[in-house]
This record gives C-alpha cells, sequence and structure tokens, in this order.
C-alpha cells in the first residue's frame, strides 16, 4: 500500500511539472548573463587562485545585473547586444522549463587580458614587479566553441578532460547543466586575450595557476590586473603562500 502511495505522489508531481512546463523558442543558447564588477579574489583549498564574483557588498556603488530572452526593456536591448556580439542569434531550438531554464548561464563580463606581479623576485627571470603572465595559467570553461561551431561541436569530459582540471576541487562548481557544450579554457595568461575569455562562469569566472614555485620568499603579495574592455580594468591583491 505505502507503495502504491508512492508511486501516486510521484505520478501526481510528473503531472504537475509537465502541465507547468513551458515551451518555448530560443533563439540563443546563453538564456542569461549577470553582470557584476564584484570581482574578487581568493585562495582555494587547494592552493590556487579563483577570480570570483562576490555576492554581498559593502560598496552599494557596484552595479549588479541580469539579462535574459526574458528581459524587458533596456535589459533586453542589452541581452540582445550581448548575444549579437558573441555571435549567438542561430540557436532557434524549442526547449521546455518549468520555473528558469538551466542551461545557458553565463558572466556578462568578458575577460581580455590579465597580468600578474608580485612584490618581491619570483626568480631570477622575474625580479619584484615584472609581469608573469609567462608561468601563470587561466583555467576555466566556455560554451564558446559550441556556439561558433553553429552548436554542433561538443566537448567528451570523461575521455578529455585536462590533467590540470583534476587539480583543482572548485572548477567542479563552474559547470551547470550540459557539460558537453562547454570546452575547457586552459593556457598561459601570455597565450590567451579576448577570444578565449568569453561567456565565463557566472559565479567561478576562473582559476589561476602557477606552472612555477618561487625560488626564494615563499609568501607573496600578488597584483593581478584584470582587463574588462572598454578602457576599464579591475586591479586586485591576494597574498599566496607557496609551499
Amino acid at each position: 500500500m505505502k507503495r502504491l502511495i508512492l508511486l501516486s505522489i510521484v505520478a501526481m508531481l510528473l503531472y504537475i511539472g509537465c502541465d507547468r512546463a513551458k515551451t518555448v523558442l530560443f533563439r540563443s543558447y546563453i538564456t542569461i548573463y549577470y553582470y557584476s564588477k564584484n570581482i574578487q579574489l581568493k585562495i582555494t583549498d587547494d592552493g590556487n587562485i579563483a577570480i570570483y564574483k562576490k555576492y554581498t557588498s559593502e560598496d552599494v556603488n557596484i552595479k549588479t545585473a541580469s539579462y535574459s530572452f526574458k528581459s524587458k526593456g533596456e535589459e533586453k536591448k542589452k541581452y540582445d547586444e550581448l548575444c549579437k556580439i558573441h555571435n549567438d542569434m542561430s540557436y532557434n531550438q524549442k526547449r521546455s522549463y518549468i520555473v528558469a531554464p538551466l542551461w545557458g548561464r553565463c558572466s556578462a563580463i568578458d575577460f581580455r587580458e590579465i597580468d600578474v606581479i608580485s612584490d618581491k623576485d619570483f626568480d631570477s627571470e622575474h625580479p619584484a614587479g615584472t609581469s608573469l603572465k609567462d608561468i601563470v595559467r587561466f583555467v576555466s570553461i566556455s560554451p564558446k566553441k559550441f556556439i561558433d561551431s553553429g552548436y554542433k561541436e561538443t566537448f567528451n569530459w570523461r575521455r578529455n578532460k585536462p590533467k590540470i582540471f583534476k587539480k583543482e576541487s572548485m572548477i567542479s562548481s563552474m559547470f551547470h547543466e550540459e557539460t558537453e557544450n562547454y570546452f575547457p579554457i586552459n593556457g598561459l595568461l601570455k597565450d590567451i586575450g579576448k577570444n578565449e575569455m568569453q561567456m565565463l562562469p557566472e559565479d567561478t569566472h576562473g582559476i589561476l595557476f602557477f606552472d612555477k614555485e618561487p625560488t626564494a620568499e615563499k609568501e607573496h603579495t600578488l597584483t593581478v590586473t584584470i582587463d574588462i574592455g572598454e578602457r576599464k580594468k579591475l586591479v586586485r591583491t591576494i597574498t599566496k603562500v607557496f609551499k
């Protein structure tokens, strides 16, 4: 009897869920862009540096916004503009959702360039105050290649997951729905820029890894400068103790 009641409840919930589901023709794969310049740094449990969006701030002047396919007025214009910028205009798929789509969510802020310097000599090739772009890499994910391929090319994470992704447990928080539509970003800061760092995850935008350890001092105060375009740069500092 209990089993029958349980099955009846499950069936009812499925019926309610289906009854409330909405089917919409989505022109773009990205369904919502999140905008916030409250981007901060933190040392992860694995000792790397996370670039992430902080949800709370004492600075009320920091603008936050979201632009989605359901937006109206100026917000909808901004959403359409972002879709056009990212060549995401011909998805044309009918898809169903209940409350809100769980796929296609990303940051509205693309990174153009990232630089890192230390207040101390890192090694003989990197004295204090010089760029560390040739030994620091940016790791993240993005649906850019999926979108650029006409929504056809996907990535097999089970077979091809880069080894570096296994060295940081926080990376798992970047993924939501449809992981196969997201491709890895993994490159030294000197080699990547605006073409690679687009449509980043909305919460943890990416992780900075060091390919080398310092040869002398182990504690370094690092200055990270993130170029977000329109002549705007975010400058953040963080102290990292190398083991």
